[in-house]
């Protein structure tokens, strides 16, 4: 993968102001990834477009794993789908992104170590492929930064 791809991607983004101008070991513990997950680097990969209400699943925020989140009963789903498509953007700190580590998902990790709880930046699930550009490539860990104008 580099810088300029086109890609469809799924699952999790979060808005890039969250995680713009961190370090990597910083963007581990903000999304819940565990310490280490990003010695080999990570890329950035942002939305082309907004995603519509039916195409993405609220995530709550980093500090719940997908595999502990409930989505509380008596919730206005259309309303807080809605709150969130109003927030986004396609260009700065309310663009969308996915975050994808060089070392990938090990699925003999117990998930609760794989991705402990983060440290609280808001994310949306997407569930099904959306076009986007990877934009960044971030390596020298633990202390390269991600840096997106």
């Amino acid at each position: 993968m580099k810088v300029g791809d086109k890609l469809s991607i799924r699952g999790y983004v979060t808005k890039l102001k969250f995680i713009n101008g961190r370090d990597l070991q910083s963007i581990e513990r903000i999304l819940g990834f565990q310490a280490g997950r990003f010695q080999l680097g990570m890329w950035v990969i942002r939305l082309d477009r907004l995603p519509e209400a039916h195409e993405f699943d609220v995530a709550s925020y980093s500090m719940v794993a997908e595999h502990r989140h409930q989505v509380p009963a008596g919730l206005n789903i259309a309303r807080i789908k809605q709150l969130a498509r109003e927030s986004w953007s396609l260009t700065g700190g309310d663009s969308l992104v996915k975050i994808i580590a060089v070392v990938g998902h090990n699925p003999a990790l117990n998930p609760d170590d794989q991705y402990p709880p983060g440290a609280g930046a808001p994310q949306w699930k997407l569930i099904v492929p959306i076009a986007a550009t990877v934009v960044a490539e971030v390596t020298r860990y633990p202390s390269g930064v991600l840096r997106i104008p």
